[in-house]
């Protein structure tokens, strides 16, 4: 008899919020998607709350979705956040072994993690997580795992991921009102390097870049942990409102046209016109757009401008020489054409493209680099091991829950 569990995650990108659920198999050591829905975000701004009703209700849709793929209801799931107030910091604690033979126990780790995390906290802020990288006993540094292990004296170095406490308040505020609880927040950058980075480049040193809509996640890796977490406020959506602008179109044909332009010039010469219905856009005229003009007028920019950004961040970090496995992109504007190209421009590094790994279920349309971060909330849930054990019983209803669901069936009934 297999031995599963079901693990729930809902992605609050930039640009859509996702929710996913998985059926993690222990004997095999594998998920299958049992559901998947992603809604447009509204209420929300760069991954920021902005008005609290319709974030409440888009978090709805996209669960109330999921819950009709899956057959059950979902009450609560780890909860992804990326944002611009997210920042990060390096930290040290340091302990005296409380074992009187000094071996080293679980809560000289406990204790440490506290030394560590006892930092001056900037006004606003708070700790979403301390994440242990190196530990040294008595001088004996590169020490991943001290238990057992004997000595006096414990030190622990530790990256500490903060983001704005308002920001956090508003956000469970949000998801109270949804009658959903949060198991866990968990920073985006964390979960898509869950489903995109392999164990030699975190080891070695590896800078994850994460383009999402309307910002873009940062999170170096080094010596097989996370050393600086950070965002950069642009993304694929400014370059779909370039292309908007630019060539005359609605936002909705300029991602289109985002989307098809890549494609497109693996047939066409650089220097053609195309029209608009090659690229998958329905329109009653034959109008036609420069190719030239999108790509290297519009696009090209753009893309310069963000990794520009991107690279001032890698060298504020002090890691610039801690990542020769270079730079792996993801996100949905991953996919933009020439990202590679405009990446290796202005960073000088190795670069690839990282898909999700592949896996079993409902996959259509999610094996891609848009749907790393929400395939790797549910391998980073499943890590950390928050999700409860029982995936045959139905999930009760709380209170909460149940009135929220009823006020949205009897509001549209009122005078």
């Amino acid at each position: 008899m297999q031995h599963s569990k079901i693990v729930k995650g809902i992605d609050i990108g930039s640009s859509k919020i996702t929710t996913i659920v998985g059926q993690y198999f222990n004997d095999e050591d594998k998920f299958n998607i049992v559901a998947v829905s992603s809604i447009p975000t509204n209420g929300f701004r760069k991954g920021q709350i902005i008005d609290l009703e319709k974030a409440a209700e888009t978090i709805t849709q996209s669960v109330e979705s999921a819950e009709r793929m899956a057959g059950f209801q979902i009450n609560s799931a780890s909860v992804t956040i990326a944002a611009p107030h997210i920042e990060s910091i390096n930290s040290q604690g340091v302990v005296a072994i409380s074992n009187s033979g000094g071996e080293i126990e679980n809560n000289d780790i406990d204790r440490v993690i506290e030394a560590a995390r006892a930092i001056s906290l900037p006004a606003g802020k708070e700790i979403i997580h301390v994440i242990p990288r190196i530990f040294t006993v008595d001088g004996q540094e590169g020490i991943t795992d001290p238990i057992g292990m004997n000595g006096v004296r414990l030190e622990l170095e530790s990256h500490i991921i903060l983001a704005s406490s308002p920001a956090i308040k508003n956000l469970k505020k949000c998801f109270h009102h949804t009658g959903i609880q949060i198991d866990q927040l968990v920073y985006s950058g964390l979960a898509a390097s869950t489903a995109s980075l392999t164990a030699t480049e975190k080891e070695l040193g590896v800078a994850l870049i994460d383009i999402g809509g309307t910002i873009t996640t940062i999170t170096i890796f080094h010596q097989n942990s996370p050393v600086f977490s950070s965002i950069v406020p642009l993304g694929g959506d400014n370059i779909t409102n370039d292309l908007a602008i630019g060539l005359r179109l609605s936002i909705k044909d300029a991602q289109e046209a985002k989307i098809g332009l890549d494609q497109a010039l693996k047939n066409k010469k650089f220097e053609d016109e195309i029209s608009l219905s090659d690229l998958g856009i329905k329109t009653d005229d034959n109008k036609k757009i420069s190719v030239q003009t999108a790509v290297t007028g519009i696009i090209k920019p753009r893309l310069e401008e963000i990794f520009s950004l991107i690279s001032q961040q890698i060298d504020h970090s002090g890691f610039k020489n801690n990542i020769p496995s270079g730079l792996v992109l993801t996100g949905g504007a991953s996919q933009t054409v020439n990202t590679t190209k405009a990446c290796g421009h202005i960073i000088p590094l190795p670069l690839r493209i990282a898909q999700p790994p592949k896996i079993g279920g409902i996959v259509d349309n999610i094996l891609n680099p848009a749907h790393t971060s929400s395939i790797g909330l549910l391998i980073y849930s499943q890590n950390t091991d928050t999700q409860p054990e029982n995936t045959s019983q139905k999930p009760k209803l709380s209170l909460t829950n149940i009135t929220s669901r009823i006020k949205k069936i009897l509001e549209p009934l009122l005078p």
